[in-house]
């Protein structure tokens, strides 16, 4: 006879193996997979975008509101060092002088190279953010949802 509970068994800890290989853990995983399926976009590049949204929304929140998302999204940082990296205009390198609208002028700048990069238009930006708050909020992280919304609200 077949044991159906051991290969149920066997396959979620070859997934979990799989995802700890690639440094992804699955609630993370999910949260990209439902998103790609939502927006018809390759998990790849909903990873790099939700890594820029990351950044921009750690630039903008405290220190106290960007960890509500680390804690809903474990591995953040690592999204955000996934972010593409985007030389900075001389545009951008005034704003970074003009205090907090300054910066929020070189977020946008940022967000725009770095979506391009990634072949996204500026017509999908919502429904990215829209995706991830919502995965959060359906999913117990309504405070890390709310913050990642404050944090991306110069959109």
């Amino acid at each position: 006879a077949i044991d159906l509970g051991a290969m149920t068994k066997s396959s979620s800890d070859q997934l979990k193996a799989v995802a700890t290989e690639v440094g992804v853990p699955l609630e993370t995983n999910a949260m990209i997979e439902y998103a790609a399926k939502q927006l018809n976009l390759s998990e790849g590049t909903v990873s790099a975008g939700l890594g820029s949204l990351l950044k921009v929304a750690k630039d903008n929140l405290t220190q106290e509101n960007f960890a509500l998302i680390s804690k809903a999204v474990p591995d953040a940082q690592s999204y955000v060092d996934k972010a593409p990296k985007v030389a900075k205009s001389s545009m951008s390198a005034l704003f970074s002088n003009a205090g907090e609208a300054g910066k929020k002028a070189e977020s946008l700048d940022y967000l725009n190279s770095a979506f391009e990069k990634l072949g996204l238009s500026s017509e999908q930006v919502p429904g990215l953010i829209n995706s991830f708050t919502s995965y959060l909020d359906n999913n117990g992280y309504k405070q890390a949802a709310a913050a990642l919304k404050q944090g991306l609200s110069l959109l």
